[in-house]
């Protein structure tokens, strides 16, 4: 979350000469409403489903960059879904750099408190840090990890050297 998916992702698609997607605008497409309503009428579970259904609707094409959410691959199926069909990258941002980007946090319904209005101050900085905590042992498995604290430019050609002669382990 807040690592920078949603802006290096096109900037690293046009850098290999394939499409982008991101997924939670796929979600939202394919559900017509925005993922906060999604999150409100049918919870956390429901939104889960819609994005297991979009990761495997887009691992079936081909020369794609997909942006997950932060929680998409942290369960091993699905992990393992996105393995199989190209390496996975790990934007890693610092809790500072993420907490920069967030900003209020509005529109983040992990980031919500009891009463749905979004967390701010030390309890934001401590529902990110456990968020981040707990998805560790998933997003470690990547077959890449780019630190992604700086400009999306740069980001992006790490990843473009860091996937020079990456071959789908056997």
């Amino acid at each position: 979350m807040a690592s920078g998916k949603s802006t290096v992702g096109p900037l690293l698609a046009d850098a290999l000469g394939h499409r982008f997607v991101d997924l939670d605008w796929l979600i939202e497409a394919k559900a017509g409403r925005p993922i906060p309503l999604i999150f409100a009428e049918g919870g956390e579970t429901a939104f889960r489903a819609a994005e297991a259904e979009a990761l495997d609707e887009t691992t079936r094409s081909l020369r794609m960059v997909v942006a997950t959410g932060g929680g998409a691959l942290v369960t091993p199926a699905a992990l393992r879904t996105a393995r199989m069909a190209g390496p996975v990258v790990w934007l890693q941002a610092s809790i500072d750099t993420i907490l920069d980007r967030l900003g209020d946090a509005a529109g983040r319904p992990v980031l919500a408190g009891p009463d749905g209005r979004p967390l701010w101050g030390r309890a934001l900085r401590d529902r990110v840090a456990a968020l981040m905590e707990a998805r560790e042992p998933f997003y470690a498995q990547a077959d890449l990890t780019v630190d992604a604290d700086a400009v999306a430019a740069i980001v992006a050609q790490r990843i473009v050297e860091g996937l020079r002669g990456w071959s789908r382990p056997t």
